[in-house]
């Protein structure tokens, strides 16, 4: 035993031998943990978007991201308990069976023989297999740390004082279309932090280099210091310490390259993971632009869940003159209807409810094949089949031919006005 395991107390001792059950248990129960925990990022992805803001993709960079993360911790646990069995099992045998192979038994041809003599001692591999085990364990949960740590960076240092700014100016989304330099002030903020970001992970990558010269640490030191508070990387910063300090470089180096290349794969397709089939299909001649391709959302019999639904009709194939029109709202959409509607001037004329439908009239625009609905009668309404809250409108179509037709539905004072194209057949 060397000195300083002896000057280590006497219950750590005892610890770091039977870290291995702690090892296991945590193991078995985080990963029950882990395969449900997808389905309910999914459930939040979809309540996120139903019911806040639909057209934000900062919920889905999240939900990726941690994805990713699970992915990988579910791996790493997974190889971890495929060694810890190995290792399990090979110290029982060293206890039933303490004089190992038994090469005199076997009686095997030389050129066998031989072979059976380069196998390990049992206290050989045990140590190894140990060395492996806790190894994985510990690089699982750094792995996963990591990637959290890399989101609330941007979460901390751009996001939120993006919509702060917005908020304390007074400022809508909408509005930064109308306000070039606002959005150039915003977008040299975001490419400064990014900057930031990424001197970090470059010192982070290359094993600390920008720390060994003297004349570059004493510039990186501040940035080390704020990027350490924004990755909360003081909780798993001894890991990573003590993993590149004691494996040979070039292991290191390795799966670093390697573990930027899966989990940049994982991540675009936990981003899109609708694209996956379509990559795998090779269907080249398919696309999905907005006017062109028409989801099963759009019509309300369809028979998947309308998750993610913007507008909706009753079918693709009207055989009546009315058309029921169901369309989403949600909460991004509400300052901006604010600013359309004076609500001091309308509040003697309307009972709140009757006001907030007169209002939502302000934002959305209806229209068939270019002929604009002005004041449609609109209704509150939730959609039981997919859970959405929004409002609903029955229009008069008997003026309407048979054949093909196209309703559009444009939002007043957004990003972009054409919020849903639905095609339909009327016969």
């Amino acid at each position: 035993m060397s000195e300083l395991q002896n000057q280590l107390p006497k219950w750590l001792r005892k610890t770091q031998h039977n870290s291995w059950e702690p090892e296991i248990f945590i193991s078995g129960i985080v990963l029950f943990g882990l395969f449900q925990i997808p389905s309910l990022l999914e459930k939040f992805r979809y309540y996120f978007k139903r019911e806040i803001w639909g057209l934000s993709n900062d919920i889905d960079t999240l939900i990726a991201l941690v994805d990713t993360g699970i992915q990988w911790l579910i791996f790493g646990l997974v190889l971890h308990l495929f060694f810890r069995g190995i290792w399990i099992g090979l110290v029982g045998l060293s206890y039933v069976f303490p004089k190992g192979i038994n090469q005199e038994r076997l009686d095997y041809q030389p050129q066998f023989e031989k072979r059976l003599t380069l196998i390990p001692q049992f206290t050989n591999q045990i140590v190894k297999l140990e060395k492996i085990s806790s190894s994985i364990f510990s690089i699982s949960y750094f792995i996963f740390m990591s990637l959290l740590g890399v989101y609330f960076f941007l979460f901390v240092s751009i996001l939120i004082p993006f919509y702060l700014f917005l908020f304390f100016a007074g400022v809508s989304f909408a509005d930064l279309n109308d306000n070039p330099q606002l959005t150039q002030a915003l977008n040299l903020y975001a490419i400064g932090m990014m900057v930031i970001g990424l001197i970090y992970m470059l010192d982070f990558l290359s094993l600390g280099l920008l720390k060994k010269n003297k004349y570059v640490a004493k510039i990186y030191y501040p940035i080390y210091k704020v990027m350490s508070v924004l990755t909360f990387s003081s909780v798993y910063r001894s890991i990573y310490y003590i993993l590149i300090s004691n494996f040979k470089k070039w292991k290191v180096v390795s799966f670093i390259l390697a573990f930027i290349v899966i989990t940049v794969f994982l991540f675009s397709q936990n981003s899109n993971p609708n694209s996956t089939s379509r990559n795998f299909s090779r269907l080249e001649f398919y696309g999905g632009s907005r006017g062109l391709y028409v989801p099963s959302q759009s019509y309300l019999n369809s028979s998947t869940d309308a998750r993610f639904q913007r507008a909706a009709i009753q079918s693709d194939i009207v055989k009546d003159d009315v058309l029921r029109l169901f369309i989403t709202h949600q909460v991004a959409y509400e300052d901006s209807i604010r600013s359309l509607c004076d609500y001091q001037q309308l509040q003697n004329r309307y009972s709140q409810d009757s006001l907030k439908l007169v209002c939502m009239n302000e934002f959305y625009h209806v229209s068939i094949n270019d002929s604009t609905y002005r004041s449609p009668k609109w209704y509150f309404y939730h959609d039981p089949k997919s859970d959405h809250r929004g409002i609903i409108a029955y229009f008069n179509i008997s003026h309407l031919g048979t054949g093909m037709h196209e309703l559009e539905v444009s939002l007043e004072n957004w990003f972009f006005e054409n919020f849903a194209t639905i095609p339909f057949y009327k016969e």
